[in-house]
């Protein structure tokens, strides 16, 4: 299975159309949150449709610069994986939305209402075999969460979550500096990058996973 992740997209449909011509065929489309730039779910609706126009599956979850509402959207349109666990070729995949606590401002959760929001999804897929996890946030204390300052902002519980169930890979975005591939155990951990930069990461998941960083440019 070949899968294409974008994040950290903030509302951008000229990157999003350089990336999925930049990508080449794939399986699956996952867009892992801040999909719009604190736009509405039409915003968001949009840019999922745009998607899907590249004739791959798409699934989603929103970020924190998107909203609960946008959330809603995700699930009416059929894409979010926010507490959904969906099963395509035999691969698992399943998701959290926002972010933790940060300014109270944004789309954030607890960390309790991640761990429930994965646990969730998880619990809809019957014995999961090739497990994919879609989070907006890093788990916390990876090479993915680490801001320009030096400081590990990412999310506890996802850390958590990866650590007790080791799924076969975890695609994250929320830091744009920390883009990168780290490893939790067995679990290969990609921060895809800002996707308004071009900027995002593929994915083949087979016997092994074998994950690539590219970058599709930026417009004029």
């Amino acid at each position: 299975m070949r899968i294409i992740c974008i994040t950290d997209l903030h509302g951008d449909p000229g990157s999003l159309d350089r990336i999925l011509s930049d990508a080449g065929p794939a399986d699956v489309v996952l867009l892992g949150g801040d999909i719009t730039n604190f736009g509405t779910p039409n915003a968001a609706e949009f840019l999922v449709r745009r998607s899907m126009q590249f004739g791959a599956q798409v699934l989603a979850v929103a970020g924190n610069c998107d909203s609960a509402a946008i959330d809603e959207r995700l699930a009416g349109l059929g894409v979010s994986l926010f507490r959904r666990g969906v099963m395509l070729q035999g691969v698992s995949f399943y998701g959290v939305s926002a972010m933790p606590p940060w300014t109270g401002t944004m789309y954030e959760l607890s960390e309790d209402e991640i761990a429930a929001a994965l646990e969730a999804g998880r619990g809809q897929l019957p014995q999961p075999l090739r497990e994919v996890v879609l989070s907006h946030t890093p788990p916390r204390g990876t090479l993915l969460d680490r801001t320009r300052h030096g400081q590990h902002v990412g999310s506890a519980a996802v850390r958590n979550f990866v650590e007790q169930v080791q799924p076969a890979l975890l695609l994250c975005g929320h830091i744009h500096e920390a883009r990168g591939i780290d490893r939790l155990g067995a679990t290969t951990l990609v921060n895809c990058g800002p996707a308004y930069d071009g900027q995002y990461a593929v994915a083949d998941v087979n016997a092994d996973i074998a994950v690539e960083l590219r970058d599709a440019g930026q417009g004029v």
